[in-house]
Protein backbone atom coordinates (compact mmCIF):
# COMPACT_ATOMS: atom_id res chain seq x y z
CA UNK A 1 0.00 0.00 0.00
CA UNK A 2 1.46 3.33 -1.03
CA UNK A 3 0.95 6.00 1.58
CA UNK A 4 0.54 8.85 -0.88
CA UNK A 5 -1.85 6.89 -3.12
CA UNK A 6 -4.50 6.52 -0.40
CA UNK A 7 -4.05 9.29 2.14
CA UNK A 8 -3.28 12.34 0.02
CA UNK A 9 -6.90 13.05 -0.89
CA UNK A 10 -5.89 16.20 -2.83
CA UNK A 11 -4.26 17.67 0.28
CA UNK A 12 -0.85 18.41 -1.27
CA UNK A 13 -2.25 20.30 -4.30
CA UNK A 14 -4.40 22.29 -1.88
CA UNK A 15 -1.40 23.22 0.24
CA UNK A 16 0.54 24.34 -2.78
CA UNK A 17 -2.36 26.34 -4.23
CA UNK A 18 -3.20 28.06 -0.97
CA UNK A 19 0.40 29.07 -0.36
CA UNK A 20 0.72 30.25 -3.95
CA UNK A 21 -2.53 32.22 -3.81
CA UNK A 22 -1.38 34.20 -0.80
CA UNK A 23 2.00 35.07 -2.27
CA UNK A 24 0.57 36.05 -5.67
CA UNK A 25 -1.43 38.77 -3.98
CA UNK A 26 1.58 39.97 -2.02
CA UNK A 27 3.72 39.78 -5.18
CA UNK A 28 6.55 38.05 -3.38
CA UNK A 29 8.67 35.23 -4.70
CA UNK A 30 9.73 32.80 -2.02
CA UNK A 31 10.68 29.17 -1.62
CA UNK A 32 8.57 27.06 0.73
CA UNK A 33 9.48 23.50 1.61
CA UNK A 34 6.41 21.25 1.56
CA UNK A 35 6.42 17.87 3.29
CA UNK A 36 3.86 15.10 2.90
CA UNK A 37 4.60 12.08 5.08
CA UNK A 38 2.38 9.35 6.49
CA UNK A 39 3.79 6.74 8.86
CA UNK A 40 1.79 3.51 8.74
CA UNK A 41 1.85 1.28 11.81
CA UNK A 42 3.40 -2.06 10.89
CA UNK A 43 4.84 -0.86 7.58
CA UNK A 44 8.10 0.57 6.34
CA UNK A 45 8.55 4.15 5.11
CA UNK A 46 7.67 3.89 1.43
CA UNK A 47 6.86 7.33 0.05
CA UNK A 48 7.71 10.40 2.11
CA UNK A 49 7.56 13.38 -0.26
CA UNK A 50 9.35 16.75 -0.16
CA UNK A 51 8.71 19.48 -2.72
CA UNK A 52 9.10 23.21 -3.02
CA UNK A 53 6.84 25.91 -4.37
CA UNK A 54 9.14 28.24 -6.27
CA UNK A 55 7.28 30.54 -8.65
CA UNK A 56 4.92 32.13 -6.11
CA UNK A 57 4.91 35.55 -7.73
CA UNK A 58 4.01 34.23 -11.17
CA UNK A 59 0.79 33.16 -12.82
CA UNK A 60 1.72 29.49 -13.05
CA UNK A 61 3.16 27.63 -10.12
CA UNK A 62 5.82 24.97 -10.57
CA UNK A 63 6.05 22.16 -8.06
CA UNK A 64 9.61 20.88 -7.80
CA UNK A 65 10.67 17.66 -6.07
CA UNK A 66 13.70 18.01 -3.77
CA UNK A 67 15.99 14.98 -4.05
CA UNK A 68 19.24 15.93 -2.28
CA UNK A 69 18.22 15.96 1.38
CA UNK A 70 19.53 13.95 4.32
CA UNK A 71 16.22 13.13 5.96
CA UNK A 72 16.05 11.20 9.22
CA UNK A 73 13.11 9.73 11.09
CA UNK A 74 13.67 8.62 14.65
CA UNK A 75 11.91 7.29 17.72
CA UNK A 76 13.27 7.13 21.26
CA UNK A 77 15.64 4.28 20.37
CA UNK A 78 16.36 4.18 16.63
CA UNK A 79 17.08 6.53 13.76
CA UNK A 80 16.60 5.88 10.04
CA UNK A 81 18.19 7.76 7.14
CA UNK A 82 15.88 7.93 4.13
CA UNK A 83 16.98 7.28 0.54
CA UNK A 84 15.88 9.58 -2.34
CA UNK A 85 14.13 7.66 -5.14
CA UNK A 86 13.25 10.57 -7.46
CA UNK A 87 10.49 13.17 -7.85
CA UNK A 88 11.00 14.30 -4.27
CA UNK A 89 10.16 10.86 -2.85
CA UNK A 90 12.15 9.17 -0.09
CA UNK A 91 11.95 5.73 1.51
CA UNK A 92 13.58 3.29 3.88
CA UNK A 93 12.51 -0.35 3.28
CA UNK A 94 14.19 -1.58 6.47
CA UNK A 95 12.70 0.72 9.12
CA UNK A 96 9.36 -0.60 10.39
CA UNK A 97 6.98 1.89 11.99
CA UNK A 98 5.44 0.75 15.29
CA UNK A 99 2.04 1.73 16.61
CA UNK A 100 2.00 3.43 19.98
CA UNK A 101 5.26 5.31 19.38
CA UNK A 102 6.20 8.93 18.70
CA UNK A 103 8.46 9.84 15.76
CA UNK A 104 10.49 12.87 14.74
CA UNK A 105 11.29 14.01 11.21
CA UNK A 106 14.30 16.25 10.63
CA UNK A 107 16.47 17.55 7.81
CA UNK A 108 18.42 20.67 6.87
CA UNK A 109 17.76 22.80 3.82
CA UNK A 110 19.47 26.08 2.98
CA UNK A 111 20.92 26.32 6.48
CA UNK A 112 17.52 25.86 8.15
CA UNK A 113 16.37 22.88 10.20
CA UNK A 114 12.98 21.60 9.08
CA UNK A 115 11.33 19.24 11.55
CA UNK A 116 8.07 17.73 12.77
CA UNK A 117 6.81 15.27 15.35
CA UNK A 118 3.89 12.88 15.35
CA UNK A 119 2.38 9.94 17.19
CA UNK A 120 1.48 6.70 15.40
CA UNK A 121 -1.75 5.29 16.84
CA UNK A 122 -2.03 1.58 17.50
CA UNK A 123 -4.18 -0.54 15.18
CA UNK A 124 -7.74 -0.87 16.40
CA UNK A 125 -9.61 -4.10 15.65
CA UNK A 126 -12.85 -3.52 13.73
CA UNK A 127 -15.90 -5.73 13.15
CA UNK A 128 -18.57 -6.02 10.47
CA UNK A 129 -22.23 -6.97 10.84
CA UNK A 130 -22.16 -9.36 7.86
CA UNK A 131 -19.58 -10.62 5.38
CA UNK A 132 -22.01 -11.15 2.51
CA UNK A 133 -24.75 -9.12 0.83
CA UNK A 134 -27.10 -10.33 -1.91
CA UNK A 135 -28.34 -7.75 -4.42
CA UNK A 136 -30.76 -8.05 -7.34
CA UNK A 137 -29.23 -6.87 -10.60
CA UNK A 138 -30.95 -4.04 -12.50
CA UNK A 139 -30.58 -4.74 -16.21
CA UNK A 140 -29.69 -1.99 -18.66
CA UNK A 141 -32.68 0.00 -19.89
CA UNK A 142 -35.01 -1.33 -17.20
CA UNK A 143 -36.38 0.22 -14.04
CA UNK A 144 -38.09 -2.17 -11.58
CA UNK A 145 -41.78 -1.42 -11.18
CA UNK A 146 -42.70 -0.99 -7.55
CA UNK A 147 -39.10 -0.64 -6.49
CA UNK A 148 -36.60 -3.22 -5.34
CA UNK A 149 -35.70 -4.77 -2.03
CA UNK A 150 -32.87 -2.88 -0.35
CA UNK A 151 -30.93 -4.88 2.26
CA UNK A 152 -30.14 -3.24 5.57
CA UNK A 153 -26.92 -1.21 5.77
CA UNK A 154 -23.75 -3.12 6.58
CA UNK A 155 -22.40 -1.81 9.87
CA UNK A 156 -18.66 -1.52 10.46
CA UNK A 157 -17.80 -0.76 14.08
CA UNK A 158 -14.87 -0.32 16.46
CA UNK A 159 -14.12 0.82 19.99
CA UNK A 160 -13.37 4.51 20.27
CA UNK A 161 -13.15 5.26 23.97
CA UNK A 162 -10.20 7.60 23.31
CA UNK A 163 -12.22 9.83 20.97
CA UNK A 164 -9.86 9.46 17.99
CA UNK A 165 -10.50 10.34 14.35
CA UNK A 166 -11.41 7.57 11.91
CA UNK A 167 -12.39 7.31 8.28
CA UNK A 168 -13.42 4.41 6.05
CA UNK A 169 -12.38 3.45 2.54
CA UNK A 170 -14.60 1.05 0.57
CA UNK A 171 -13.14 -0.42 -2.61
CA UNK A 172 -14.12 -3.21 -5.00
CA UNK A 173 -10.93 -5.19 -5.65
CA UNK A 174 -12.16 -7.31 -8.59
CA UNK A 175 -10.29 -6.94 -11.91
CA UNK A 176 -13.45 -6.65 -14.04
CA UNK A 177 -16.48 -6.46 -11.75
CA UNK A 178 -20.07 -6.75 -12.95
CA UNK A 179 -22.36 -3.84 -12.12
CA UNK A 180 -25.33 -4.22 -9.80
CA UNK A 181 -27.10 -1.55 -11.84
CA UNK A 182 -26.20 -1.98 -15.51
CA UNK A 183 -27.55 1.50 -16.25
CA UNK A 184 -24.40 3.01 -14.75
CA UNK A 185 -21.98 0.54 -16.36
CA UNK A 186 -20.95 3.17 -18.93
CA UNK A 187 -19.28 5.10 -16.11
CA UNK A 188 -16.54 2.45 -16.22
CA UNK A 189 -13.86 1.87 -13.62
CA UNK A 190 -13.87 0.72 -10.02
CA UNK A 191 -15.80 2.74 -7.50
CA UNK A 192 -14.02 3.87 -4.34
CA UNK A 193 -15.89 5.51 -1.46
CA UNK A 194 -14.00 7.45 1.18
CA UNK A 195 -15.65 8.99 4.22
CA UNK A 196 -14.52 12.15 5.98
CA UNK A 197 -12.33 11.82 9.09
CA UNK A 198 -14.48 12.20 12.18
CA UNK A 199 -14.67 11.12 15.80
CA UNK A 200 -16.88 8.04 15.53
CA UNK A 201 -17.11 4.36 16.37
CA UNK A 202 -19.05 2.98 13.38
CA UNK A 203 -19.96 3.46 9.75
CA UNK A 204 -23.09 2.18 8.00
CA UNK A 205 -22.43 1.13 4.39
CA UNK A 206 -25.45 1.91 2.23
CA UNK A 207 -25.90 -1.25 0.17
CA UNK A 208 -27.36 0.30 -3.00
CA UNK A 209 -25.37 3.54 -3.05
CA UNK A 210 -21.91 2.30 -2.07
CA UNK A 211 -21.91 -1.32 -3.23
CA UNK A 212 -22.30 -0.64 -6.94
CA UNK A 213 -20.52 -3.74 -8.26
CA UNK A 214 -20.51 -7.45 -7.50
CA UNK A 215 -17.50 -9.21 -6.05
CA UNK A 216 -15.09 -8.71 -3.17
CA UNK A 217 -14.85 -5.39 -1.36
CA UNK A 218 -11.94 -4.28 0.76
CA UNK A 219 -13.03 -2.11 3.68
CA UNK A 220 -10.17 -0.27 5.37
CA UNK A 221 -10.81 1.61 8.61
CA UNK A 222 -8.11 4.25 9.14
CA UNK A 223 -7.24 5.71 12.54
CA UNK A 224 -5.68 9.15 12.07
CA UNK A 225 -4.41 12.06 14.13
CA UNK A 226 -6.07 15.47 14.59
CA UNK A 227 -3.56 17.18 12.27
CA UNK A 228 -4.68 14.98 9.40
CA UNK A 229 -8.35 15.64 10.11
CA UNK A 230 -7.72 19.40 10.26
CA UNK A 231 -5.86 19.42 6.96
CA UNK A 232 -8.54 17.31 5.27
CA UNK A 233 -11.24 19.68 6.50
CA UNK A 234 -9.31 22.67 5.17
CA UNK A 235 -8.96 21.06 1.76
CA UNK A 236 -12.72 21.38 1.34
CA UNK A 237 -12.75 25.12 1.98
CA UNK A 238 -12.79 27.78 -0.72
CA UNK A 239 -9.48 28.19 -2.55
CA UNK A 240 -10.07 31.94 -2.37
CA UNK A 241 -9.28 31.87 1.34
CA UNK A 242 -6.04 33.63 2.24
CA UNK A 243 -5.63 31.83 5.53
CA UNK A 244 -2.55 29.64 5.94
CA UNK A 245 -3.58 25.96 5.70
CA UNK A 246 -2.99 23.80 8.78
CA UNK A 247 0.53 22.42 9.03
CA UNK A 248 2.65 20.71 11.67
CA UNK A 249 5.97 21.24 9.86
CA UNK A 250 8.42 23.58 11.62
CA UNK A 251 10.04 25.97 9.08
CA UNK A 252 7.98 24.46 6.29
CA UNK A 253 4.48 23.52 5.22
CA UNK A 254 2.60 20.25 5.06
CA UNK A 255 1.88 17.21 7.17
CA UNK A 256 3.85 14.59 9.09
CA UNK A 257 1.40 12.22 10.69
CA UNK A 258 0.87 8.69 11.94
CA UNK A 259 -1.77 6.26 10.68
CA UNK A 260 -2.97 2.80 11.57
CA UNK A 261 -5.62 0.70 9.89
CA UNK A 262 -7.60 -2.50 10.00
CA UNK A 263 -8.97 -4.29 6.93
CA UNK A 264 -12.23 -6.18 6.49
CA UNK A 265 -13.74 -7.95 3.47
CA UNK A 266 -17.27 -8.07 2.14
CA UNK A 267 -18.73 -10.23 -0.65
CA UNK A 268 -21.52 -8.83 -2.82
CA UNK A 269 -23.33 -11.57 -4.75
CA UNK A 270 -26.14 -11.66 -7.31
CA UNK A 271 -29.52 -13.10 -6.40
Amino acid sequence: MKSLDILSLTILPFLMFQSCEKDVIEQEETETTVVEAYLYAGQTIDSLKVTQSYSYGQEEEEIIGINDLDITISDDENQALLTPIGDGLYNNPDFVIEGGKSYRLEFERDGEIISAETYVPERNVTSISTTQVELVQIEAGTFPIGGINIPDPVEVSWNNEDGDYYYVLIKNIETDPEYVNENIAQLDGQFVFITEPQISDFYAIRTRQELTQYGTYQIIVFRVNPEYAALYESSGNSTLSLEEPPSNIVNGLGIFTGVSSDTLYLEVTKI
